[in-house]
């Protein structure tokens, strides 16, 4: 299944590859390169939702704090690229701040364009932090303010490589996550709940 707001880019590529095969064999097979390309960055498969608190992103972790109730994710180009809810609960106002468009494994990240989605559980408040990178150049929301969602629904999409932050609830929720772990969007557990009230 290919992402909603990536189907356009694939169909554009798509179209361009038959466009160009009866003139050029070269231009399409790099049209159908390009397809595929395309296919695997906007792809967006179906996931079991996981125990816990679940990762919003696929990716690899690249910053924990647990002092903060940070869990930061980098997400390459090969990952996907679809946000999830971390738990269920109701958003907040959903913050779209602009910006510029460092690297998503750079310190300057904190400046880039960026959506703040704060969701309320039942564990408390979960802040979800969406940026672009030096590729990525827009965030594609699935869900309004005041919207409730379910545990693993489908947030949005960030368009190519990115980052995305996790501020948990510091006095619900112990981080079960280090730094280099791999994480899946909507499967892997990255905090329990100490009171063991998880869904």
């Amino acid at each position: 299944m290919i992402a909603k707001g990536g189907r356009a880019f694939v169909g554009l590529s798509a179209l361009a590859m038959a466009a160009a095969f009866p003139f050029s064999i070269v231009a399409a097979v790099c049209f159908a390169g390009l397809t595929i390309f395309l296919v695997l960055v906007f792809r967006d498969p179906g996931r079991k939702v996981g125990r816990g608190i679940v990762s919003p992103a696929d990716g690899v972790v690249r910053e924990v704090d647990q002092q903060k109730g940070l869990v930061s994710i980098y997400l390459a180009l090969r990952n996907v690229h679809v946000t999830r809810a971390p738990a269920e609960g109701r958003l907040g106002t959903i913050t779209l701040s602009p910006g510029t468009h460092a690297p998503a494994f750079s310190r300057k990240t904190l400046g880039n364009e960026r959506a703040e989605l704060a969701l309320d559980s039942n564990f408390g408040r979960i802040t979800v932090v969406e940026m672009t990178g030096a590729i990525a150049r827009r965030i594609v929301l699935y869900v309004r303010d005041g919207e409730s969602v379910a545990k693993g629904q489908k947030l949005g999409l960030i368009r190519f490589g990115s980052r995305v932050d996790v501020f948990l609830p510091l006095d619900a929720a112990k981080i079960a996550v280090g730094k280099g772990a791999r994480v899946r969007a909507g499967v892997t557990t990255i905090a329990e709940v100490q009171d063991g009230g998880v869904e």
